[in-house]
């Protein structure tokens, strides 16, 4: 990666030299499409790991662009705003990616509120069938 690629980029989004998010982001600095088979076997199936963090609050929210074909991602290329050498551009894609996470983890904590009824009910029975199940053990064993 040249300094010419990081023009425009936060020096705090970009991952020490040396580390797994560096190499991974080093892949997508020359502007194509890397697929998932290319970073399982760079960086193993734990790959995701690394890319969550590029794509998290810890490297400011490095925005991709999934290829999908028949409803698989097959590859993923990264922003070209990230590329533009154009802090404005850089930032606007910051700020999507930074909207699309923010957005999936308030969808995500209200998925989890709307379930805690129906969670405390299953687990109510669960129980009431466990101390049955109990109970008929201990009588049979007297």
């Amino acid at each position: 990666m040249s300094n010419k690629e990081l023009i425009g980029v936060p020096t705090e989004a970009i991952p020490p030299l040396g580390a797994p998010a560096r190499q991974m982001l080093d892949m997508y600095l020359s502007g194509d499409a890397i697929s998932e088979d290319e970073l399982c076997e760079e960086f193993g199936r734990n790959y995701r790991t690394i890319f969550q963090a590029l794509r998290g609050d810890r490297y400011l929210h490095w925005r991709f662009l999934d290829l999908v074909e028949d409803g698989v991602i097959e590859a993923r290329y990264i922003d070209p705003r990230h590329l533009s050498q154009d802090r404005n551009l850089d930032a606007l894609a910051r700020a999507e990616r930074k909207a699309e996470l923010k957005s999936d983890s308030h969808r995500e904590a209200m998925s989890g509120a709307n379930r805690v009824k129906s969670a405390f009910e299953e687990l109510e029975e669960a129980r009431a069938k466990l101390s049955e199940l109990l109970e008929l053990k201990k009588a049979l064993s007297v």
